[in-house]
């Protein structure tokens, strides 16, 4: 864990861009759950703090996804089995992209991306963004993971029960998480046009100043006088 912290951000979303497109290009299911396992073995080799939630929610989403078009796909004439390898490749992509590209995010911290950024000279907008999508990921996160426990609190069963009720509880889930989503990015919205923040202008960066500016045409006065 500690030694993918010092890794460059860029270097590791690079990695997570190659595993995707490995998963993308990926011709049929197999070879496309080669891939997703690979990434899932990595996933599990990091040891993340997160990743058994990750695991439970990739489980379920590509068992959606593979249900949900396996059934589409039948019902417009496909042959069965052709579905069956159409779903499942979209769901080993679907796992390949989160899994590579979650890694990534969460050894990455949002100073460590700022500072990776100034050194590649990025653009201020490019910068800004980068920065507010790492942050705001482990935000919504923690968001996720409070109204949760705030419907367990108000007697939901969200761990217990059928399978398909645990979907519609996880599913509901999403609706205030999405209102939670919309007002901080509208405070963060007014927080920057409170500090005047323009794409537009060119702001000054640290290079131009210096680290250290030494003024020296301050009069010297003799000891024990005042101005």
């Amino acid at each position: 864990m500690r030694s993918l912290d010092r890794i460059n951000p860029f270097a590791k979303l690079a990695a997570a861009a190659l595993l995707t497109a490995c998963g993308w290009a990926a011709y049929d299911a197999l070879t496309a759950g080669i891939v997703a396992a690979v990434v899932l073995a990595i996933v599990l080799a990091c040891r993340l703090p997160q990743a058994r939630g990750y695991f439970k929610i990739v489980g379920l989403v590509g068992a959606l996804v593979t249900l949900s078009w396996t059934v589409s796909f039948a019902f417009n004439g496909m042959p069965l089995a052709q579905a069956v390898d159409t779903a499942l490749r979209l769901a080993f992509r679907l796992i390949a992209t989160t899994g590579s590209f979650f890694v990534a995010v969460e050894t990455t911290s949002a100073g460590a991306l700022l500072a990776a950024c100034s050194r590649a000279r990025l653009p201020g907008t490019a910068t800004l963004v980068l920065v507010l999508v790492v942050g705001m990921i482990p935000l919504m996160r923690e968001e996720f993971q409070s109204i949760g426990e705030t419907q367990r609190a108000r007697g939901l069963e969200l761990d217990r029960g059928p399978i398909f009720k645990r979907v519609l509880h996880a599913l509901a889930r999403g609706v205030p998480l999405m209102v939670q989503t919309y007002r901080m990015a509208e405070m963060i919205a007014l927080a920057l046009s409170i500090y005047g923040f323009d794409p537009k202008l060119r702001r000054t960066s640290w290079r131009d100043i210096g680290w250290l500016t030494i003024q020296s045409d301050f009069p010297i006065q003799p000891a024990g006088k005042t101005t």
